[in-house]
């Protein structure tokens, strides 16, 4: 009902933290970061988890009566900072890993994912201006957090919301009971049907079954072809072994029909991708050297400190490592964001194939580029999570409209958290000595540590290497101006055949749901976030265990 002529309007909402959302962010975030981290290695790819944020973060704020749209959104902001804080980082140490380097001290790579942060968060504010104001950027996948958000604080569809929340719990708990089951059974994939070999089989991980039901239609369809032509090499090495039994994972990866090739498809797609968006990062770049004085200062601080530190804290060459720093970290920011806010995704493994060529071609040493990679394409996409959560800061009610310093802090503290998590995590997998397994097959380290020793390697070995990587990487570079999707096709040649079925059965889950539901996708995305939760988070119970007992 409209106030009366005297009476008074209702006084605006306080806009410092509160501790309740925070915590609860803190919690979500690092919650997150651990299933990314697993993810990774699992699938070489990772999980927003905006949406879980939102339904779980909603759901405990109803039960603490403190649900509104600047409590969520400081849920949301918070979670936001941690979801992915060591991505790009994780990956790049697993390359470093899978080429006999000893792992980095625990407070040494802390400390190199808060640079990525840090740093991520300075180059976030000074684009956000100019990357939100773009109308021809339409943030597809934001629009639905940002739906939901309003729907589950009163202006929208507040059944609907709960039930997905229901929905997401139910998901979730059923995902880490079959996670659990499997590990007490000790499998982690069925047996082969009768006559099969043991190579076609089918991963019990209902991440990877989530994750297919969240991906788009076309994502699964290309990680489907670059499967076929991994199992179309396989059976011809088998044959041509016969009656030796078929190679095991390890060997059929470390084939040149698999390796160069996946990686010439991430490679060549990387290059044509760089170019296509060369005119997007000079718009940007000159908006944000127009912005308000606040915002160059505030980049310049934030890459000087970084770079500072990364040139203290690594090894020579230094100026090299400075200037690559300065020139890359706001270059990869702007191309990440103009992708993520164009398409719904971002292609953090492409940067990071861009990054190692350039770093190896400078004579950058081996340690030291994989530590940059990680700094540079990590600091990329903590930018992207900081502009993603000023465009929702961008929708609210005007009574609850954010400040900047308030965004900052929410992502802030959630990076610390993240970081905390995912580390930690990081160091328990390379204790288990798992990265690169059949479990943990780690596509991605395995394709940037092929890349490194091609780089790096014998001239005999770069020559035998190269007759498979450039037909494969003029395949990548010519489809980057297509709609194809190299990286995925890329990633299902170099993944598990058991792993790139679960995927594909989730993503014939998902067709199946669409057509007869008529909701374009929203169920099975929900399960699927559901599943990738209670997946990722009984991996990380399980990892402990298994450290303990091994």
């Amino acid at each position: 009902m409209p106030s009366g002529p005297h009476e008074k309007p209702p006084p605006p909402a306080p806009r410092h933290l509160t501790l309740a959302p925070v915590a609860l962010g803190v919690l979500l975030g690092g919650c997150l970061s651990v299933l990314n981290v697993i993810l990774a290695f699992k699938a070489g790819t990772g999980s927003g988890g905006a949406i879980i944020t939102v339904l779980l973060g909603g759901a405990a704020l109803r039960l603490l009566r403190k649900l509104n749209w600047r409590t969520l959104f400081v849920t949301y902001a918070t979670a936001s900072g941690g979801t992915l804080a060591v991505s790009a980082i994780d990956t790049s140490i697993g390359a470093a890993l899978l080429g006999g380097a000893a792992m980095p001290a625990w407070i040494a790579l802390v400390g190199l994912a808060l640079l990525a942060n840090l740093l991520g968060l300075a180059l976030g504010v000074v684009l956000a201006p100019t990357i939100i104001g773009d109308q021809s950027l339409k943030y597809p996948a934001l629009w639905p957090v940002i739906d939901l958000m309003h729907a589950l604080t009163g202006s929208g569809d507040r059944d609907a919301g709960a039930g997905r929340q229901r929905l997401i719990v139910v998901s979730a708990v059923a995902a880490a009971v079959l996670s659990f089951a499997a590990a007490l059974a000790g499998r982690d994939s069925l047996p082969p049907a009768p006559g099969l070999p043991p190579y076609l089989v089918l991963s019990l991980s209902p991440m990877l079954f989530g994750l297919g039901l969240r991906l788009p239609g076309a994502a699964t369809v290309w990680i489907g072809l670059g499967a076929a032509y991994s199992l179309v090499v396989w059976y011809a090495t088998a044959l041509r072994a016969a009656p030796r039994p078929a190679p095991a994972y390890a060997e059929h990866l470390g084939s040149p029909w698999i390796l160069a090739v996946g990686v010439g498809l991430l490679l060549g797609y990387a290059c044509g991708f760089g170019a296509r968006m060369a005119d997007g990062p000079r718009r940007a770049v000159a908006g944000a050297i127009r912005g308000r004085g606040g915002h160059r200062r505030l980049a310049a601080a934030g890459v000087t400190a970084v770079t500072a530190a990364a040139v203290v804290a690594l090894p020579p060459p230094y100026l090299t490592i400075a200037v690559a720093l300065v020139v890359l970290a706001p270059l990869f920011a702007v191309i990440l964001n103009r992708v993520n806010a164009a398409t719904g995704m971002a292609p953090t493994g492409v940067l990071q194939f861009l990054a190692l060529v350039v770093l190896a071609l400078a004579h950058v040493p081996q340690g030291a580029a994989y530590l940059l990679v990680g700094l540079i394409c990590g600091s990329a996409l903590a930018s992207a999570y900081f502009i993603e959560a000023a465009k929702v800061a961008a929708t609210a009610p005007a009574r609850d409209a954010p400040r900047t310093r308030q965004l900052l802090a929410c992502q802030a503290i959630g990076s610390v958290a993240g970081v905390s998590t995912g580390i930690t995590l990081l160091f328990l997998i390379a204790e288990l000595g798992g990265v690169g397994t059949a479990a943990l097959p780690a596509p991605t380290s395995s394709a940037l540590e092929f890349l490194n020793g091609l780089l790096r390697g014998s001239p005999e070995y770069a020559r035998s290497a190269l007759l498979f990587l450039v037909p494969a990487g003029l395949a990548g570079l010519a489809l980057a101006w297509t709609p194809a999707l190299p990286t995925l096709l890329g990633l299902g040649v170099l993944l598990p055949a058991a792993t790139s079925a679960a995927i594909l059965l989730g993503g014939v889950a998902k067709l199946v749901s669409q057509r007869r539901r008529g909701d374009e996708g929203a169920f099975a995305a929900t399960v699927g976030s559901g599943l990738i939760l209670g997946g990722g988070l009984a991996n990380a119970v399980l990892l402990p265990i298994q450290l303990l007992t091994s």
